[in-house]
């Protein structure tokens, strides 16, 4: 199967030769980097030189899409009026100051064409270079933040969450503005031809949140840009790499696919809440078994997330998230070996 053909099928729920391995960001960035030629900074600027670092990226790890986005998470919160520096070293770009301090200065923030913005129109033009010369064999995925976590960047997190409980309905009129940029975003998205979106939702949290605020604040406004998205043509790939995300507020939504890090001792019952709901992106430890494990490590991982799943379809493997600047190429391929070696049945036990 060609690696579109694999993601696509993981989505319809069909049958694959291997469960499809998602790439997120610009992960194990040093050895992707190296290879295209390219800084992060060149990519930045630079649609074309953006895309030539994100096909790198798909050739180096064998996964079975690309994303036309990196994981700085601040691109469309400097869009929205948030200040941005560059680093000394060749890495993201890190916050500098808050669009708003409070939402009494609400008027300031209004919704933006991204395709408008100098630089979030540059992931967006690099996804449809990508779509235009990959996307017959590779999936494309663009990239958005759900409103609680960019309003998060546009006016600090805590201040956000203090103001869900004393302004609710400011709150509610912020992400208001912010989900119209997302509709903008969605409809590029679809006319570029890209069928996947991947919206960050760590945020989601039941313990900074009651779960009435979660479902209010958070998961509704997920819910209408997965509706916006899907009118589109566009599927949503929901991410929450908290250690504790609102496992019961998913079960009640449509979510296309929805990619969670289960506890090895909690996964089979995780997958089984979800394995005739949702495509389930299982997550593998990225912040200590990529980075720091070995191959047979990792290899025994996949493994054990293959099994806690089973034979059906809808399944897909990848890391918990962005993987780490320095992540070995070697754990990289066990992980994409490994999920072919075991879906073959190669070594089985018994």
């Amino acid at each position: 199967m060609l690696p579109r053909e694999r993601f696509e099928a993981a989505f319809d729920r069909t049958p694959v030769d291997r469960p499809p391995i998602m790439y997120q960001h610009l992960g194990a960035a040093r050895t992707v980097l190296n290879a295209a030629g390219l800084t992060m900074r060149e990519g930045y600027h630079d649609p074309e030189k953006f895309a030539k670092i994100c096909i790198m990226a798909q050739r180096i790890t064998g996964f079975d899409n690309v994303m036309a986005a990196w994981g700085d998470l601040l691109v469309d919160a400097r869009a929205h009026g948030s200040k941005w520096k560059w680093p000394d070293r060749d890495f993201y770009p890190r916050s500098d100051g808050y669009a708003i301090s409070s939402l009494a200065e609400l008027d300031r923030i209004q919704p933006v064409d991204p395709m408008k913005d100098e630089y979030w129109s540059v992931p967006l033009r690099a996804g449809g270079l990508l779509q235009e010369r990959h996307g017959k064999e590779v999936a494309v995925a663009g990239f958005l933040n759900a409103p609680m976590v960019l309003g998060g960047e546009i006016m600090g997190y805590e201040n956000l969450l203090m103001s869900t409980w004393s302004e609710p309905e400011l709150v509610i009129d912020l992400f208001d503005r912010l989900i119209e940029s997302t509709y903008m975003y969605g409809e590029h998205l679809s006319r570029m031809g890209i069928g996947y979106a991947f919206i960050e939702d760590a945020t989601c949290n039941p313990e900074v949140n009651t779960p009435e605020g979660l479902e209010r604040f958070d998961l509704a406004f997920v819910s209408k840009i997965m509706t916006n998205l899907r009118s589109k043509g566009v599927r949503s790939i929901v991410h929450n790499c908290n250690a504790n995300p609102y496992l019961d507020g998913y079960l009640k939504m449509d979510i296309d696919a929805l990619h969670i890090i289960p506890k090895a001792e909690e996964r089979m019952g995780v997958y089984d809440k979800f394995r005739s709901r949702t495509t389930l992106i299982g997550g593998i430890d990225q912040t200590f078994l990529l980075f720091k494990g070995t191959p047979t490590q990792v290899e025994t991982e996949v493994k054990a997330m293959m099994s806690d799943w089973g034979d059906g379809p809808g399944f897909m493997i990848a890391p918990g998230c962005e993987m780490a600047f320095k992540t070995p190429i070697e754990n990289i391929i066990a992980l994409r070996e490994g999920a072919a070696k075991w879906a073959n049945g190669i070594g089985n036990d018994g």
